[in-house]
């Protein structure tokens, strides 16, 4: 799974926005905040759903009945990513 090229995450102090480039014109989709920016650059790097949970585990060194839940919340990101056509499968 990788981010589409005309998808771009930019940083303006502590917020994150999901750009789309459309014709000539930048668009704001929406904000991430820091773990959806971290996703967010996994998934450049093609990093596939399971990975993402790992490494979202990893990072924020979850405890086990915390992975259920993470697993929720990485499913939730990619269908918002997927909902506006972000990802290629």
């Amino acid at each position: 799974m990788k981010i589409r090229e005309d998808f771009q995450l930019k940083n303006i102090g502590d917020t994150y926005l999901v750009t789309k480039r459309v014709k000539e014109k930048t668009k704001i989709l929406f904000a991430l905040n820091e773990t959806g920016a971290f996703l967010w650059s996994e998934l450049l790097a093609g990093a596939e759903e399971e990975k993402l949970v790992n490494k979202l585990c990893a990072e924020y060194e979850a405890l086990p009945e915390e992975v259920e839940m993470i697993r929720e919340d990485v499913a939730d990101f990619l269908e918002q990513l997927r909902g506006v056509d972000a990802v290629e499968e």
